[in-house]
């Protein structure tokens, strides 16, 4: 796990080096500056909250503890649909300080939609708008989407999987069944469909 995560990471420098626009430099460089999280303080986060971080999230972060405010370098999106949303990667610090105020609480999508509503969301995930077990990690700038990790899923889900909170229509969607299927999503998408890395 921990190899295939290096691999997909490497890959991500090599493709941030050749896309990033000449006004992204600077971020570029503090991303590349930036540390891992330490083993400690990402146990001390799964005590806080009791869950189970997946090993190639944990693999990730103990390489580099997010990607810094506004500099976007996951890009996940449908080719069919050509939609590469940008997200940046929150720090540990920077998830725990949006879960006191983003999915702390738990509002099922029955308080808000219709049973027809209801019937077209991903089989993967549980019928909620908001959930306790959902943990952002990722966010476009100025916050209207966040990519999840999702610790309670669906009988036909994964523990772990990533989903999506999109704003206005308020909903969720399904993703990936893991971190390093998103990373190969985003990869293949900045190497195929992506020419150049703007703000």
């Amino acid at each position: 796990m921990k190899s295939t995560i290096c691999d997909l990471m490497a890959e991500l420098d090599e493709l941030l080096e050749d896309k990033v626009s000449e006004d992204l430099k600077d971020l570029h460089r503090s991303y590349k500056l930036g540390k891992g999280a330490s083993e400690e303080s990402l146990d001390q986060f799964e005590k806080k909250f009791g869950v189970k971080l997946p090993d190639d999230f944990r693999g990730f972060y103990g390489l580099k503890d997010g990607s810094g405010y506004a500099f976007h370098i996951l890009y996940p999106g449908d080719e069919l649909d050509e939609e590469f949303t940008p997200f940046y990667l929150m720090s540990l610090e920077e998830m725990e300080e949006t879960k006191s105020y983003f999915c702390e609480r738990d509002e099922r999508l029955d308080e808000y939609y219709s049973k027809e509503e209801i019937s077209k969301l991903d089989p993967e995930i549980k019928p909620f708008l908001f959930h306790k077990q959902w943990f952002p990690f990722a966010s476009m700038a100025g916050g209207s989407l966040y990519l999840m990790l999702d610790f309670d899923p669906a009988e036909s889900g994964d523990y772990g999987q990533v989903i999506v909170y999109v704003h206005d229509p308020d909903f969720i969607y399904y993703v990936a069944k893991s971190f390093t299927e998103l990373l190969k999503e985003s990869n293949h998408n900045l190497k195929t469909n992506i020419e150049e890395i703007e703000y």
